[in-house]
């Protein structure tokens, strides 16, 4: 087992370059599991996680995204505000997405999308036939949630992103001063609501710590293109979205009412069964890699995949909920 070390894939005629950490080196005999990552944590998850799948059947294969560490950036023409707001931007990066899919041969892939890589995700699994099952982590679909960011501090700077260029700049250059400080207390703040998240960040600080040198090296139109796809409208998800498509939407039990009972109304409007991990917020998927495998787990064994999904949601949102058992 080599761990978690990082090649260049070339892809697109080898136009683009991707970064990508094949968790033990060469594509196996496992089934894919394929990482997207959040604008914030551009780093895979843990070894304990990443051998957590693998002894279940899974291979972690983490892919940094356009922009971000050695992958190659998206075209500036793509950054414009005209083809973030119309969805172009996350299509072409969806396109990349699929023909790394290609390139690397994975079949049956399972796809775990958080927060900010959402948009590119639900818009990769229309038109990918090699996605068996995507798990979509703390999504912003359409709902109204600003005041379930925190410290307040870093709400204001996401309505800054969003409102303007010169309240882009000005938030651009105060989070990269935040994180020059004192990266794992960037983190620490961010992650403060839930202590299972904070002791994620303290067990894996090092990865915290290049999380927050990756974050250093993105562009303002990185950050704004993330930014809003993720809290802006979205016309794409209409009623029924999701209806055919094998997924399931995961966020914290833990998480406040500000977020759960929006996200609970947009699950029943997109039709995705919405899940509750029993560990972490903003980490849960990370933290709680018993129901990511009891997941997966469920939605390749049995015949009726949606009506077993509903009744895992069910489970998972039960409040005396305790720790799921992986499979």
């Amino acid at each position: 087992m080599t761990g978690r070390d990082f090649k260049i894939i070339r892809v697109g005629a080898r136009v683009f370059e991707l970064e990508v950490m094949i968790y033990g080196g060469v594509v196996s005999d496992r089934q894919p599991l394929l990482i997207l990552h959040s604008i914030e944590f551009a780093v895979p998850p843990s070894e304990a996680f990443c051998k957590a799948m693998w002894d279940n059947g899974l291979q972690v294969i983490f892919v940094r995204r356009p922009g971000f560490g050695r992958s190659s950036p998206l075209p500036q023409a793509l950054l414009s505000k005209k083809s973030v707001v119309n969805g172009g931007t996350a299509a072409a990066e969806a396109v990349m997405l699929q023909q790394l899919i290609e390139t690397l041969q994975l079949q049956n892939v399972i796809l775990l999308a958080k927060g900010s890589s959402n948009p590119v995700a639900y818009r990769l699994v229309q038109f990918s036939p090699h996605i068996q099952f995507t798990l979509f982590i703390n999504p912003m679909f359409n709902q109204e949630v600003w005041n379930v960011f925190t410290p307040v501090w870093f709400r204001r700077m996401l309505k800054q992103i969003v409102t303007s260029k010169s309240g882009l700049q000005v938030a651009f250059r105060g989070l990269k001063l935040l994180i020059q400080r004192d990266a794992i207390a960037f983190y620490r703040h961010i992650f403060a609501k839930n202590q299972a998240d904070l002791d994620y960040v303290e067990h894996n600080a090092n990865d915290y710590r290049e999380a927050g040198e990756l974050c250093l090296s993105i562009t303002a139109s990185q950050l704004y293109y993330d930014t809003i796809m993720c809290l802006g409208h979205d016309p794409m998800l209409k009623d029924g979205f999701f209806a055919n498509v094998s997924g399931a939407i995961l966020i914290g039990r833990d998480s406040n009412d500000l977020w759960r009972k929006p996200m609970h109304r947009e699950a029943n409007r997109v039709q995705l069964p919405l899940l509750y991990a029993p560990h972490g917020d903003l980490l849960c998927a990370y933290v709680s890699p018993e129901l990511v495998l009891e997941t997966i787990h469920a939605s390749k064994t049995l015949h009726n995949k949606a009506e077993e999904l509903k009744s895992l949601a069910d489970l998972t949102q039960k409040p005396d909920i305790g720790r799921v058992a992986s499979s």
